[in-house]
């Protein structure tokens, strides 16, 4: 996988429940398409933070996302990933920190070079009438 953006791997990969990544091994979607590939999202809920703890987690959940679609259990379900076909969508809250809109960004051409395509969406807050 190439390498973007050089950070420390965080040794913290347990489930941190009160973070706005709480998991960094599970894929939170993964919509599979009928004629290849599959739309993989990163749900942020809350508030992410510019903190390097939050930032390298963010990294981190990307890179494990671009590891699992080079996998032989996603080729078999999803066939080859392909920027065309394979999209990594961050639906993320509106109100997080600027910077971390910078560092998704920033982390496009990544996601390129490793057979998908990342696309930043805001998470839409859902009112019950």
């Amino acid at each position: 996988m190439a390498e973007i953006i050089e950070h420390q791997k965080s040794e913290d990969t347990y489930d941190d429940p009160d973070h706005p990544i709480p998991a960094l091994k599970a894929i939170d979607i993964n919509t599979v398409k009928k004629s290849g590939g599959s739309s993989l999202h990163i749900i942020i809920a809350s508030p992410l933070k510019a903190e390097e703890y939050s930032l390298t987690r963010l990294l981190d959940k990307i890179e494990g996302y671009l590891g699992h679609i080079q996998s032989v259990d996603y080729q078999e379900e999803s066939g080859s990933p392909t920027p065309e076909n394979t999209r990594i969508i961050v639906n993320i809250h509106p109100d997080s920190d600027e910077k971390a809109f910078e560092l998704l960004e920033r982390s496009k051409p990544w996601a390129l070079q490793n057979n998908a395509t990342l696309e930043i969406e805001l998470l839409e807050e859902k009112h019950e009438n």
